[in-house]
């Protein structure tokens, strides 16, 4: 038996296979689940999603978002999330300068430091999964 794993973002479902076994990256720090998982709910942070199929893992980069385990199912609604292959490494490499740059103009307490901070953490993911 196997668990099934959904990824969805506000534009589309991206995914839904069956597979072995989810890794994550939750606001607390990754975790992974596998069949028979005790249900939960967890917000995560930008970074890197896997998912093991017949021994294989497969790399999505999502934006953040929450991630739902119940009955032999994982649903990922995502801020945002790409799968490995459809990363653009070099869009991925401008919009972190980018944003590390206007990060590095702020202090903590500028109303745009957790956007951008945000944003830093979405290109960092992006890059890691790409590469």
């Amino acid at each position: 038996m196997s668990i099934t794993l959904d990824i969805v973002t506000p534009e589309k479902r991206l995914l839904s296979v069956a597979c072995d076994e989810v890794r994550a990256p939750g606001v607390r720090g990754g975790f992974g689940i596998r069949q028979d998982h005790t249900p939960f709910l967890s917000a995560l942070e930008p970074g890197r999603l896997t998912y093991v199929e017949g021994g294989r893992e497969h790399h999505y980069a999502v934006g953040g978002g929450f991630l739902q385990v119940a009955a032999n199912k994982v649903i990922v609604l995502a801020d945002s999330a790409e799968a490995r292959d459809e990363i653009d490494v070099a869009r991925a490499q401008k919009d972190f300068e980018e944003a590390t740059e206007r990060l590095r103009s702020m202090t903590e307490q500028d109303q745009n430091h957790a956007i951008e901070s945000a944003r830093v953490r979405r290109a960092t993911a992006r890059l890691s999964v790409a590469r």
